[in-house]
């Protein structure tokens, strides 16, 4: 009779209080209709019938050729499943033609409850659906046999038909029996296959023992060349399955290393473990406890209905090691194993048949591994199974440790992205990935669309850094980030792009009316005082705006434009919100380039001075000449001097151009002087000449060097210079009149 895994369904397995009282109500009925029946069918049928052959078999012989056939189990892979089959149909038949049908019930029960009993150890509930299975199939099969054929001479085919239908309507019985149960206790059973194989295996079972029992009347001694002969086969056929199951467990061996060596995720190599593993040992199903990071372990649980997963919290890795101390080994545990650490070992995985395994990290035991509920020969694994299962637990314990250390890098990798991306006091987005969200917004920007980029600046945010110190400007910050974030629309893009600086992205703009008022609302939220070091901060900021693709069609062109829209801001235009104007901006690749000249414009000659008649206001008569320089520039001609001087102030060569300016003032007066003309020069002097130290030895030194009276030189200073740091330019302008030039404010008032 073919078999699919354990001979029925475990009637116990329940994992829910409660939750088995119908399939066990189901169950009970069931044994108890079986009884009922059978005992009503018995009771019209004449069991004391003698046996036709010349061999009778008693009540015990046929109890013993029950339990031999159940011994003899042989495994059938059909469909990529394994299913045991035993030769119980062959006790069937030598009892319906050598033993009266009260010997053979009785020997067939007797030999199937020493069997389930004293091998199987099935509880009572089990064993008494079984036996009441046993019994409608005994009554079946003299049912059948006796409405098809009377005489029970094995010598006829049509006897031989006979009992082939007697014994597929028995088996047909306890197949529904089977299924029954395993449905209504959750289980799943793959009924085609079994009756697939059941196909086979009851008309050569059945063959066997009726050439049997024509033996055993015509000649009993060639019995002995049929057991020959059976014999070979049984341990030919034995020996072609275990060569069959070493090779397949090689393949499934090689297959489960490449696996899980290529395997990078946990979950991945922990699925992938269990899943070959159960079908590497031929089991029901694969566990793994593994511990997590609360310090309990998580149970993995795969078998043919899928994945099962639950916390263990009270599992420690205590309680897991004590199993494996001073060893890796794996343990075999069957259901004849005595040892009491190993029983409860294998009720905590609850299962009675398994082998367990140590799953390591770094030399400390982790978890542990196990498949448990042997399909196949005999039902449970064997010794010799534990070396091979503790070398999958090895690579299962390498491949899960490389799987961790993957993920952990994973994680790493991904940590130092985000850190790349973001600004780390904020936790707001930085430049360069305000950068790449602008460039990718822009690139897929729709025609006739527009967008809108924000950068702002704190006003004075320098004061609170050096008043309070660099910790209290953090705390600003990180205040900043918060106020702007909740003044915004969430979707909007905010970022720190340095320093005291932040931008906005608006990825789709309807008016530069909507924008203002965004800026307007970020204004005042900013503008609520803010205790700092129990000093009360009023904050201040700068915003400008720029909009693609009317200011720029590039993101490093459009955040450029913005940033000149903020320093607008911050000299007052637009009260503190600005919007980028072109008009207006003198950051062009032309005033870049001229910067970079002007040094060498110095050198090069292509400065040079000119000189604006000083006339008197009485007499209309020449007194002097203001020096004026001019700059004819290779490229672009003429430049005018209210472009280059403030450039020459920002970038430093002003210090050049007025010792430039003074030395070619100086001499032209002195060659006045030589002329015989009393005129004096007017030279400009910038802020920075004033903040020089050397200023004062530099215009006396030019000064000496023509014997020109310094009453004759008048140094001009506009009003806003002197009054932008008043107490050093006052200091350095009477050191200036000490020396006897003559000082002129320009620009007053």
């Amino acid at each position: 009779m073919p078999e699919s895994g354990d001979r029925s369904i475990d009637l116990n397995s329940s994992a829910v209080p409660g939750a088995a009282t119908r399939p066990g109500l189901r169950t009970g009925a069931l044994t108890v209709a079986l009884l009922l029946v059978s005992v009503i069918v018995l009771a019209v049928v004449d069991l004391d019938t003698a046996a036709v052959q010349g061999v009778h078999l008693s009540w015990w012989m046929v109890a013993l050729l029950a339990v031999v056939a159940e011994l003899m189990v042989f495994n059938i892979e059909f469909r990529h499943e394994v299913y045991s089959f035993t030769f119980s149909e062959i006790p069937l038949i030598l009892g319906l033609f050598l033993a009266s049908p009260r010997d053979l019930i009785i020997g067939r029960l007797v030999g199937e409850l020493l069997f389930l009993a004293l091998k199987e150890r099935q509880p009572f509930r089990k064993i008494s659906l079984n036996l009441a299975s046993f019994l409608g199939e005994c009554v079946v099969l003299l049912g059948v046999f006796r409405l098809l054929d009377q005489d029970r001479d094995a010598n006829r085919p049509v006897t031989w038909l006979a009992a082939l239908a007697a014994v597929s309507a028995a088996v047909l019985l306890g197949f529904i029996v089977v299924a029954a149960a395993v449905r209504w206790h959750g289980g799943l059973l793959k009924l085609r296959s079994i009756l697939a194989i059941g196909a086979l295996t009851a008309p050569v079972n059945t063959s066997l023992a009726l050439v049997t029992v024509i033996l055993l009347e015509t000649n009993p001694w060639a019995c002995l060349l049929l057991a020959g002969v059976a014999a070979f086969l049984l341990v030919s056929y034995r020996s072609y399955t275990a060569l069959g199951q070493r090779f397949a467990s090689l393949s499934l061996l090689y297959d489960f290393t490449r696996m899980v060596s290529g395997a990078q995720s946990p979950e991945v190599v922990l699925e992938a473990i269990l899943a070959q593993a159960k079908d590497l040992l031929r089991s029901e199903r694969a566990v793994i406890w593994l511990a997590d990071e609360a310090g309990g372990f998580t149970e993995l649980d795969v078998d043919d209905e899928g994945r099962r997963t639950r916390s263990l919290p009270h599992v420690t890795n205590d309680y897991v090691a004590q199993w494996f101390r001073g060893t890796s080994n794996a343990k075999v545990i069957t259901r004849s194993t005595t040892d009491v650490g190993l029983r409860e070992l294998a009720a905590a995985l609850g299962t009675e048949d398994c082998i367990v395994a140590p799953i390591t990290e770094s030399s400390a035991i982790v978890g542990l591994i196990a498949v448990a509920h042997r399909l196949g020969e005999m039902n449970e694994f064997r010794a010799q199974e534990g070396p091979m299962f503790a070398t999958l637990a090895n690579h299962a314990s390498v491949a899960l440790e490389n799987g961790r250390l993957i993920a952990r890098l994973h994680e790493q990798a991904r940590q130092r992205e985000h850190e790349s991306l973001h600004d780390a006091l904020t936790g707001l987005p930085n430049r360069v990935m305000f950068a790449d969200r602008l460039q990718a917004s822009m690139l897929v920007l729709p025609f006739g669309d527009k967008l809108a980029v924000a950068v702002m600046d704190l006003n004075g945010f320098k004061e609170i850094n050096d008043t309070l110190g660099h910790q209290a400007g953090d705390r600003v910050l990180v205040e900043v980030a918060d106020r702007i974030r909740r003044a915004v629309d969430p979707s909007l893009l905010v970022a720190r792009l340095g320093g005291d600086e932040f931008a906005v992205l608006f990825p789709s703009v309807r008016s530069r009316f909507d924008l203002e008022e965004c800026g307007r609302t970020i204004g005042a939220a900013l503008a609520v005082p803010m205790n700092v070091e129990g000093v009360r901060v009023n904050l201040a900021i700068s915003i400008g705006f720029s909009v693609a693709p009317d200011d720029g069609r590039d993101a490093a062109l459009l955040l450029q434009r913005a940033d000149v829209a903020m320093y607008a801001a911050k000299t007052g235009v637009g009260d503190g919100v600005s919007f980028y104007d072109a008009a207006s901006d003198t950051n062009t690749p032309r005033r870049l380039a001229l910067s970079s000249d002007l040094h060498a414009a110095i050198l090069n000659g292509e400065i040079s001075m000119v000189y604006q008649p000083i006339v008197g206001m009485t007499d209309g008569r020449v007194i002097g000449a203001e020096s004026l320089a001019r700059w004819t520039h290779h490229v672009y001609g003429d430049v005018p001097p209210d472009e280059f001087i403030p450039l020459a102030e920002r970038n430093g060569a002003i210090l050049q151009l007025t010792e430039f300016a003074l030395d070619e003032g100086l001499r032209q007066a002195a060659e006045w002087q030589s002329a015989g003309l009393d005129w004096g020069v007017s030279i400009n002097l910038s802020m920075r000449n004033l903040l020089e130290r050397d200023i004062v030895e530099t215009v006396a030194r030019l000064i000496h060097s023509t014997d020109l009276d310094p009453a004759m030189v008048t140094l001009e200073i506009t009003e806003s210079n002197v009054m932008s740091d008043a107490s050093r330019t006052i200091d350095m302008l009477e050191q200036l009149a000490d020396f006897g030039v003559q000082l002129a404010i320009d620009d007053f008032g």
